[in-house]
Formats: C-alpha cells, structure tokens, sequence
C-alpha cells in the first residue's frame, strides 16, 4: 500500500532563491537525454503543423484582424466612425507606411505568442508525462503516491489558458509597461501551467496548492531564466524540454522536504 502524504501544515521551509538556479541546471542536463530531445523535438514540430493548419485555414480572417488592429493604433477612435485620410497626402502617405509596419510588428507579436502558447498546450497536455518519468528517476521515493483524476488535467488545463489570454489582453492594454508585465506573467505561467502534471501521482490536491501558494517567487525566477535562455539558438530548441524539467525539479524537491520534516 502506498505511503500517504505528508500534510501541508508540515511543509518544508521555503527554497533558497538559488533552487531556481539550481533546478534550471539540473533541467539542462536532463535535457541532453535522448528521450527528452524526442520529446522538445515532438513539441516544436508538433506546433509547426498546428500553426500551419491554422495560418491555412484562417488566413482571410487573421490578415483582417491585423488591418483593423493595425489601423486604429494609428489612426485611432476617428476611424471606427469612417475617417480616413487623403490617400495622396502626407498624413495619409504617413499613416499608411506606420499602418504596414504595425500591421507586421501585430503578425510577428501574434505568431511569436501563439508558438509560445501552443507548444505549452502540446507539452502540457501529450508529452509532460514523458518528461516527469524521466524526472522521478531522481526522486524515486516519490513514484506513485497518489491517484489524479483526469478531469483534475482539464480543469487546470482551462483555467491556465484562460489566465494567460485574459492577462495578455489586459498587458497589450497597459501603456509603457504592458510589455514588462506581458514578459513577467508568461514567464510565471509557463512553470506555473506545468506544476499540476509534474505533481501528478507524486502529491496531492492540497500539497499542489500549498506549493503554489508557497513557491511564487521561485516559479516567476525559474521562468525569467528559462525566458533568457530561450534566447539561445541551440538551447532554445531544448527548451519544451527544459521547462518540464525544471518544473518538476522544483516541485520534487520541494515535496522531498516535506518527507524529511515528517
């Protein structure tokens, strides 16, 4: 019979700032297996197909809600009541050139965040498996401690993505520093989506949630490096595979405190 888990009211004390560092090490490392290449691989060809599905299917649409997006930024309010600028003037000559260029800048911001948000679902939702076995090898006092309904992994699944797409739009809203805030949350939410699978049969409902509650801080610092690192060629291609990592890493190690302090 499976040993129960710890009670949260016992938890661990709260990890060093370096345990981020730490665990993003340890993440690299396992990343270099050959198992979780397969799996940073599957995820970025796997995006690849869906957003060429989409961008194939929906091209009309996208193009059309770039131009409108597009043109009020430049032209503003008096648009969406049919203004619009002499064509052969030079507001109009101005406004059209910084409309194209908006126009591109929308496609780069909107395809870079759908790559981001796509590979997340595809790693969260077909291969995180893969990455918290080759993970637990480390940890092997924690292998099948507890039971995870699946509908527990939609729940989750609707309320991450909801937050992100709710907190994108606020963040392309806030002027200055909308953008700061874009990159902050993202880079919490890309751990912070994947601490339910990491955790899944190694600890329960309510140790999940003492972790989160507990663990902010280490979860926004582990994704502020995962983002910086994603920046590197070679390493950027690892990186579905290194953010897995790294989540499980962070919550193992946690839980494994936890087992101590009993």
């Amino acid at each position: 019979m499976s040993e129960s888990p710890p009670s949260p009211e016992k938890s661990a004390p709260l990890l060093t700032p370096g345990e981020a560092i730490h665990c993003v090490g340890l993440a690299l490392r396992d990343s270099l297996r050959p198992r979780l290449l397969a799996v940073s691989l599957g995820v970025w060809l796997g995006t690849l197909l869906v957003l060429a599905i989409l961008y194939a299917l929906a091209w009309t649409p996208i193009t059309s809600a770039l131009d409108t997006a597009s043109r009020f930024l430049v032209l503003g309010v008096p648009h969406w009541f049919g203004w619009e600028p002499e064509p052969a003037s030079l507001i109009g000559k101005t406004a059209a050139g910084l409309i194209t260029v908006v126009q591109y800048v929308l496609g780069l911001i909107s395809f870079v965040l759908a790559t981001l948000l796509v590979a997340r679902v595809i790693l969260e939702m077909v291969l995180m498996g893969q990455v918290q076995s080759v993970v637990l090898r480390r940890y092997p006092s924690l292998q099948g401690l507890v039971q995870r309904p699946w509908r527990a992994d939609v729940r989750d699944l609707l309320g991450n993505l909801s937050t992100l797409i709710a907190g994108t739009l606020l963040c392309l809203c806030i002027p200055l520093i909308g953008a700061a805030l874009l990159v902050l949350l993202n880079a919490y939410l890309n751990v912070r989506g994947l601490i339910n699978d990491a955790f899944d049969g190694v600890a329960s409902a309510e140790q999940q949630r003492t972790f989160i509650r507990q663990q902010r801080g280490q979860m926004l610092l582990a994704g502020l490096l995962l983002a910086g690192l994603a920046l590197i060629p070679f390493v950027g291609l690892l990186m579905p595979g290194v953010l897995g990592a790294t989540t499980c890493h962070l919550g193992f190690r946690w839980l494994e405190r936890q087992y101590e302090d009993r």
